[in-house]
């Protein structure tokens, strides 16, 4: 089947960085392909500022009493998604990372008849089925043409399940060399991209700092300006002065230490060659239920 018209779907921080790279290969590779997507700005600056379908800003939840809060606006998300692939049926969906929404997307889309049609689904980060939720992997089966996970143990894993799962390695391993740790510079501290899991950790991040008495460097997401960055600080009570505040962890430079919230940022400061602390902070309910369903003992992607 010739793909003439791809949609691309991220749904949090991380995913749109991969988004990006992706279409920038995608636009190399076949400049006249036509492309829809829900992203962020990493993937609107490759596509020169095309609106997305529901801007990742709207979608960033996670955790289980996150998502109940959530409720209105997820549907309203979903339905616009899906009016647009029935209004535009692309030939290719690639969806990436963000298992709890694309999984069930995906479900929809083969009931839709989009893979009967010819039509290609994919995913691209495997959902961490051994960490917990095995079921995923009957639909990763059922319901996508190929599954290319980012961590070398996943690759057979899912072959062996009878999903098409090849390895292509990790793209943050190409996109951060090595360097930037001064044993005697400042601690970074990362507090996370979603809102929720800002509020929760920027308290906690800075008192940590403040306790060690350390000179500290804020390192906030591409999609957050700096000066609004700076406003969001303040309103949990910490102030910064913006040459505090700095983006892009592949150039992380003069740091001693960092305290990273969970996600792809742990690998990207471990592969930067700078010692890491790794916290997660949630609501009660979300850790008691996190507890009795994950079954590995690491949260950190550097540990797995």
């Amino acid at each position: 089947m010739v793909v003439k018209k791809v949609f691309v779907l991220a749904g949090e921080a991380s995913g749109d960085v991969l988004g990006a790279e992706f279409l920038r290969a995608l636009r190399a590779a076949d400049p006249q392909a036509a492309i829809t997507y829900t992203g962020g700005p990493a993937m609107r600056e490759v596509l020169q500022g095309q609106v997305p379908w529901v801007p990742m800003e709207q979608m960033a939840f996670m955790g289980f009493v996150e998502v109940l809060r959530h409720l209105p606006q997820i549907w309203r998300n979903d339905q616009t998604i899906k009016r647009a692939l029935l209004d535009d049926r692309p030939d290719l969906i690639v969806l990436i990372d963000y298992p709890g929404y694309g999984l069930r997307l995906a479900k929809w889309l083969n009931a839709q008849g989009f893979r009967s049609e010819g039509r290609r689904i994919v995913q691209l980060v495997s959902p961490q089925f051994w960490a917990w939720k095995p079921g995923r992997l009957a639909t990763l089966k059922a319901c996508f043409d190929a599954v290319y996970p980012l961590l070398p143990f996943e690759s057979p894993l899912l072959t062996k399940a009878g999903v098409v799962a090849p390895y292509f390695g990790h793209p943050a391993a190409t996109r951060v060399p090595a360097g930037g740790w001064d044993p005697q510079g400042p601690i970074a501290l990362l507090p996370g991209s979603r809102t929720q899991e800002f509020a929760q950790h920027v308290p906690i991040f800075a008192a940590t700092a403040q306790a060690l008495g350390r000179e500290v460097r804020w390192y906030r997401p591409a999609h957050i300006p700096t000066a609004a960055y700076q406003q969001m600080l303040a309103r949990l009570g910490v102030s910064a002065p913006l040459e505090d505040i700095l983006c892009g962890v592949p150039s992380m430079q003069g740091i001693s230490g960092a305290l990273v919230a969970s996600g792809t940022a742990t690998l990207e400061v471990a592969l930067r060659g700078i010692p890491l602390v790794v916290a997660y902070k949630t609501s009660p309910l979300s850790y008691a239920i996190g507890k009795r369903v994950i079954r590995v003992p690491y949260i950190s992607l550097v540990n797995l």
